[in-house]
């Protein structure tokens, strides 16, 4: 009997280890005999895209523009015969003259007496290759990880479909949660990219975005500028986004484009305080707010079941139930019932007892910078460090696709709720009794941080040269005009036309007018001259001028000309 009453018929531990060793053993043979390469480049095995007759290997950046020399070998066994590589014989090493992303050489060879044409093209960013069959339910599967800096990695992996509404089967493009194992079954941690070392992973499709890598981009920036959780203190290297990395990803023989290979959001990435095993104490919480509701924006929340693995709008993500059971919910539903229940002046002495202010401060400018309106209550993560010492909630994101204007669906595809100038959010009740009780002068606390960051990490030629470093990434690489070819018109964007250079020229004079607009804002709401607090103008003769001069200035140095 479990702990709900229900009775379980129990499997010997040896016979499921068995089971499973088996299974990851012929899913390996398999996925030796389904390979379709069978030659290899200076050792590497290119990747095959049945779609496209065409191979893609990854090499490092640097051959970019070179020649690039490389020794072809057949794989053992094969029935190729005849193989000539940018009309080269193998015999001699060959040379790939000036490489470039777009760029693609002919191959040729001879199968069972018939000459078969393909292409090969080259990349500098990673390849991931997946093999199995995959959907809602975990599947074994093999993952191959080819990093032009390191030697091929060859993984066990369990893995499914990621997400609610981006992984039903009518989607072309997903998401894919993974979680390595050893010949064994048992977990397995790996290290990829400088990040952190762990067995859990997702490949994110950007599935909607037609920039793909919104999300990659928006928690990059939020964790360069972010103030880090009030327990930093005590635990170094607190990630409130996630960290990724761009690859490219195949499966089964089939190009599925670009993709963020990237961490979860768990009590590992936000460091809380482990469930102490021997004391049977829980210390970390974390939670997840997966839909819209009361509780959401902190108000009315329902009574709550410790033995439940959600509560109201809340999933349950540490410690789980099958960690722990009865888990607590208690930390996250106090601090929302004082948000809504508490007295003026209890919430203005106590506030900064239950929410972590400084993050939640840095949390409302994100959400308005990038508009960010899927991110309002929803998607995000509440955490506490350790429960038995405080009572003090901290956040963290998650799901950025819909920011800098794009919709979390394409049809209608820039409705006016992701316009530059689309209003201000207010997210949740904390921000609410914030600003309406001005507590501690937090408006100007506010409007500090705003013009603080306006000149650094918010400031236009920050923002956009961070969009344009990931499409210049994309770009030469190849892998910008491989995704447009693979997924334009497809049911996933909503038949639109993938153009990278157009998105990244939308999202940059979106950038632009969202920072006027929001500099103009704030200044008529708080009755501060943003503009004149982040650009000091200048005119020629040295005398420091307001938004309203005409005529040369000068703004950090450079000359300008204002009609």
């Amino acid at each position: 009997m479990n702990e709900r009453g229900v009775s379980i018929r129990t499997i010997h531990p040896d016979v499921l280890h068995l089971g499973r060793r088996l299974m990851l053993i012929g899913l390996g043979l398999l996925f030796c005999i389904c390979t379709y390469a069978q030659f290899f480049i200076n050792g590497i095995e290119p990747k095959y895209d049945q779609r496209t007759r065409s191979f893609l290997i990854s090499i490092p950046k640097n051959y970019w523009g070179k020649d690039y020399q490389a020794t072809i070998t057949l794989a053992n066994n094969t029935t190729w015969k005849h193989l000539v590589v940018n009309n080269q014989s193998i015999i001699h090493p060959v040379v790939f003259n000036h490489i470039q992303g777009e760029k693609s050489y002919p191959i040729s060879v001879d199968v069972d007496g018939k000459t078969n044409h393909y292409t090969l093209s080259f990349t500098y960013l990673p390849i991931l290759h997946l093999s199995g069959d995959f959907n809602t339910d975990y599947s074994l599967g093999v993952v191959e990880v080819q990093n032009p800096h390191q030697k091929t990695q060859v993984m066990n992996a369990e893995i499914k479909w990621r997400g609610g509404a981006t992984s039903g089967p009518s989607k072309h493009k997903h998401n894919y949660k993974i979680k390595f194992v050893d010949e064994q079954g048992e977990k397995k941690n790996y290290s990829f990219f400088s990040l952190r070392n762990d067995n859990k992973w997702i490949l994110d499709a950007g599935q909607v975005d037609l920039f793909r890598l919104r999300n990659l981009i928006a928690g990059k920036i939020w964790n360069d500028f972010a103030t880090k959780p009030y327990y930093s203190v005590v635990e170094s290297d607190v990630y409130t986004a996630s960290r990724g990395e761009v690859v490219e990803l195949f499966l089964n023989d089939e190009y599925l484009g670009i993709y963020n290979f990237c961490e979860p959001i768990d009590r590992k990435q936000l460091k809380l305080r482990k469930y102490n095993e021997t004391s049977l104490q829980i210390h970390g919480g974390l939670w997840k707010a997966a839909g819209w509701g009361y509780a959401t924006f902190m108000n009315n929340p329902k009574a709550y079941d410790n033995s439940q693995p959600t509560w109201d709008v809340f999933e349950l993500k540490y410690p789980k139930l099958d960690e722990v059971c009865p888990s607590d919910y208690s930390t996250l539903y106090n601090a929302i019932k004082f948000v809504r229940t508490s007295k003026a002046s209890d919430f203005s002495e106590q506030i900064g007892d239950y929410i972590d202010i400084p993050v939640f401060v840095d949390y409302y400018l994100f959400v308005n910078v990038f508009n960010a309106f899927d991110l309002a209550g929803k998607n995000l993560y509440w955490a506490v460090y350790d429960k038995q010492h405080h009572k003090r909630i901290t956040l963290a994101l998650w799901d950025l696709d819909s920011t800098v204007g794009q919709n979390y669906t394409n049809d209608p595809l820039h409705p006016d709720y992701v316009a530059w100038n689309s209003k201000p959010i207010v997210p949740t009740n904390i921000a609410s009794r914030l600003f309406g009780l001005n507590i501690k002068g937090f408006k100007q606390k506010v409007i500090n941080r705003y013009i603080q960051l306006r000149q650094s990490y918010f400031s236009f030629n920050y923002l956009a040269n961070t969009y344009r470093h990931y499409y210049d990434l994309i770009k030469d690489s190849g892998a910008a005009t491989r995704e447009e070819q693979r997924w334009s018109g497809d049911s996933d964007i909503s038949f639109q036309t993938l153009n990278f250079e157009e998105e990244l020229s939308y999202i940059t004079d979106w950038l632009d007018h969202r920072l006027e607009f929001l500099d103009k804002y704030f200044t008529d709401e708080y009755g501060v001259d943003i503009y004149a607090s982040i650009n000091d103008k200048y005119a020629i003769s040295g005398m420091k001028v307001d938004r309203t001069y005409k005529g040369i200035i000068i703004i950090k140095g450079k000359k300008y000309l204002v009609k």
